[in-house]
């Protein structure tokens, strides 16, 4: 034997707790296993199978998972000094859990095998003296499963009364599972409240909180709580859609679509879905329940008419084990019988295994979802309408003149958008009526494109939808690209949630694609701005890491420009989270707009940007340096051709006014002559907001170095400025009141008191605001 093929394992076994849950992972474990058995190192060996069944449980892989728990248990029992329990971060003791979830998921697993498990489990917690929260919460998860409620319900309570302990589950997983305890017995505002819990304390585990927002999407609707379905929907999908362990979230995704009269997205998750119905064969739980909700979202986009259409991935090889055999494609209609038949033999096979008939009843349950509908759009209007197919005879006629139409709105689009947006959109119409994949897909585009121009991004959105639709049923190459559009169109349009999805939809093909560093590069850039637009704190986690890999990627593709845009926008995200890392950031972005001298625009933001977080971070000094750099290059000639670049240089002018009034008592005057310079460059672009801030801050620093007297005319320049920002406007006119009352001017303290009352009044109603926002 090698002298280094222990340490050789030990290598692999290290690289092994570095990797991410994954392929590459597996293909670690599995060498470190096979290595470790070919020469007998079962301590190795051991420790290898401990890893593996973290990851089988992570990723789906029963078979594995239940094989090398059964090795771990038969080690240990045999020889507990050379075998222990624990193993680093790794406990066997944990997996017993995951072992009866796993064993709950197939009927080929007995009640007898799931009660002998759990008793097994019983005795290695007794005989390692650790507490028993753990096995209780494994009898009332099999409870639950087995559609034994009542008796879930006795054990919850059998679980309450027990402390917890370190093999507990975490917050998350307990609350979420008692969670679809109450909704199985039909208590939603009960499995609500511990959802709301989940989510408000951002309680986070493996799986969690996109299981809990899975479950929670039947019960919202039901509640009334449409729009939290519609968030819960659009996130948990993004959040479930990577892993094919997560069937069954997958399925309560499946359900949402066909209940809200969005059956066409239903369609499009379940043709990327259907394929895991081949990862794990025990998995039999996910697959019943995935089968169960794709016969409600079927059925229902049979009745929305799409009954002849193809689904594709349904004719995958290795599905026809599931499905049957298929000479010709599945329909939405046939495999809606198909689908139906299958989930109820599973069904019939768990309720044999189980003694009761819990999974024919809920069965009859989604079937009777076709019978509820909620109004939850995730398009803004509704996709063009398709016509009848033409008469015999006139489709060259048609042809001729949805090309005309299409040559037309091409060349008014520049000068004519409102009329090229008509001739597109009926070259569109008679293009689908034809059934002209092709040419649907360019004039669609072109609509989109026009309806940007014209600000209508709802009607952009839509002919981007139709774009990708076409693409897609077609098989046309450019998918990825019209999905990055409609991602791009949906972001504009405020909806950057689903937004995201599309965009995370087009990476996803163009990384099958094998696509260039480049294409790629600004498909994470797009996912960066759409997770930035978004108020979750693990959404702006996320855009951070998205333009980060786009400045990679750009750099690596030797896209300088790209790599300044990309890098630029990783900045202002840094700065407005207060990171100091925008500082090496931001300098990169500085010194590479000089050398690729592309836009004027990205030079004079990322300087300004520098300077002002040298003013947050490092010091007046050096901020004030930069900043005065990023004025001159703002005035430059040529840069100043930009309207951006104008605006910029005001919002520069108004940042030095801070940093200057920052830098002490002596240099007041001047940084109130910045702010007033600052204020008038504002009102030269009609920024008139804007103006009565810097005009505000003009009047603080005056105030604040005791010269009221000549604050008060900069705060009644201010307030009629400020009209459209009320609580700039609210904050004027505390201002207003204080310098009255140092001037001695009571009458008019009490009537800049009462404008306060109003503006409070007319603009947050009861709400208290601070008495005090200066």
């Amino acid at each position: 034997m090698d002298r280094g093929l222990p340490e050789q394992i030990a290598d692999l076994l290290s690289e092994i707790d570095s990797a991410p849950s994954g392929p590459a992972e597996r293909v670690l474990i599995d060498a470190a296993i096979a290595l470790a058995d070919e020469y007998t190192l079962d301590e190795l060996g051991y420790a290898a199978r401990l890893r593996l069944l973290a990851s089988a449980n992570r990723t789906g892989d029963t078979d594995a998972q239940l094989s090398a728990f059964a090795w771990c248990v038969g080690r240990h029992q045999a020889d507990p000094q050379r075998f222990p329990l624990r193993v680093g971060e790794f406990d066997l003791l944990w997996f017993h859990k995951h072992v009866v979830g796993a064993l709950m998921g197939s009927p080929l697993f007995s009640r007898a095998d799931v009660n002998f498990a759990i008793e097994a489990m019983e005795s290695a917690y007794r005989l390692a003296g650790v507490g028993l929260s753990a096995v209780w919460q494994a009898r009332f998860q099999a409870a639950t499963g087995q559609g034994r409620l009542e008796r879930a319900g006795e054990l919850l309570a059998d679980l309450r009364r027990t402390p917890r302990d370190a093999y507990s589950h975490c917050e998350a997983c307990s609350r979420a599972e008692e969670a679809e305890f109450r909704y199985a017995c039909g208590h939603d505002e009960a499995g609500l409240r511990l959802a709301d819990e989940i989510l408000t304390r951002d309680l986070v585990c493996a799986s969690e909180p996109a299981n809990t927002l899975a479950n929670a999407l039947l019960p919202m609707l039901r509640a009334g709580r449409l729009n939290d379905a519609r968030r819960a929907h659009l996130r948990g999908y993004r959040e479930a859609r990577s892993n094919p362990d997560n069937l069954r979230m997958i399925a309560q995704h499946l359900r949402f679509c066909a209940v809200t009269g969005n059956e066409a997205r239903g369609l499009e998750i379940l043709e990327q879905h259907l394929r895991w119905l081949t990862h794990d064969g025990l998995n039999a739980r996910g697959h019943l329940d995935v089968l169960s909700a794709a016969g409600v979202l079927l059925a229902a986009a049979v009745r929305a008419g799409a009954g002849d259409q193809i689904v594709r991935t349904a004719s995958a090889i290795g599905l026809t084990r599931i499905l049957g055999e298929r000479e010709t494609g599945w329909t939405v209609r046939d495999l809606t019988v198909t689908v139906r038949d299958r989930a109820g033999r599973l069904a019939a096979q768990f309720d044999a295994r189980n003694g009761n008939d819990f999974q024919t009843r809920m069965l009859a349950r989604d079937l009777d979802l076709l019978n509820s509908y909620y109004d939850v759009p995730l398009a803004t209007r509704s996709a063009p309408q398709v016509s009848a197919g033409p008469p015999v005879g006139e489709e060259t006629e048609l042809r001729t003149r949805a090309a005309h139409l299409k040559s037309e709105a091409e060349r008014l689009a520049s000068d004519e958008p409102v009329l090229a947006l008509a001739c597109a959109a009926e070259a569109l119409q008679i293009s689908l009526a034809l059934g002209d994949r092709d040419q649907s897909v360019t004039t669609a585009r072109l609509a989109a494109l026009t309806a940007t121009t014209l600000g209508d991004n709802d009607a952009a959105v839509e002919y981007c939808r139709t774009a990708v639709r076409e693409a897609a049923a077609g098989e046309l190459p450019g998918e990825s690209a019209f999905r990055l559009e409609l991602g791009a169109a949906l972001c504009r349009a405020g909806e950057a949630d689903e937004g995201t999805v599309e965009i995370e939809e087009a990476l996803a093909l163009l990384r099958a694609a094998g696509a260039p560093a480049g294409e790629l590069a600004e498909a994470y850039f797009l996912l960066g701005q759409a997770l930035a637009a978004q108020s979750d704190p693990a959404d702006r986690e996320g855009a951070r890491d998205s333009y980060r890999d786009a400045v990679a990627l750009a750099s690596t593709a030797g896209d300088w420009a790209a790599t300044t845009r990309y890098g630029l926008a990783l900045g202002e995200l840094l700065f407005a989270r207060r990171d100091q890392d925008s500082l090496n950031v931001l300098a990169g972005v500085v010194e590479s707009a000089r050398q690729t001298r592309g836009n004027p625009l990205t030079l004079v933001r990322a300087e300004h940007l520098l300077g002002q977080a040298l003013a947050q971070i490092a010091g007046v000094e050096q901020a004030e340096m930069v900043l005065r750099e990023a004025l001159r290059e703002a005035s430059d000639p040529f840069a100043t051709l930009d309207p951006a670049v104008v605006h910029e240089h005001a919002e520069i002018l108004d940042s030095l006014a801070r940093t200057v009034g920052d830098a002490g008592p002596e240099r007041v005057d001047e940084a109130v002559g910045l702010a007033r310079e600052a204020a008038s460059a504002f009102l030269a672009v009609q920024a008139a907001g804007q103006a009565g801030r810097s005009l505000l801050l003009a009047a603080h620093l005056l105030d604040g170095a005791a010269r009221p007297a000549q604050a008060l005319p900069l705060l009644l320049e201010a307030e009629p400025l400020l009209d459209d920002r009320p609580q700039v406007l609210l904050e004027c006119l505390i201002s207003l009141v204080s310098v009255y009352d140092r001037l001695e001017r009571p009458a008019a303290a009490r009537a800049a008191a009462a404008r306060v009352g109003r503006v409070r009044q007319d603009h947050f109603g009861d709400l208290q605001f601070i008495d005090d926002l200066g």
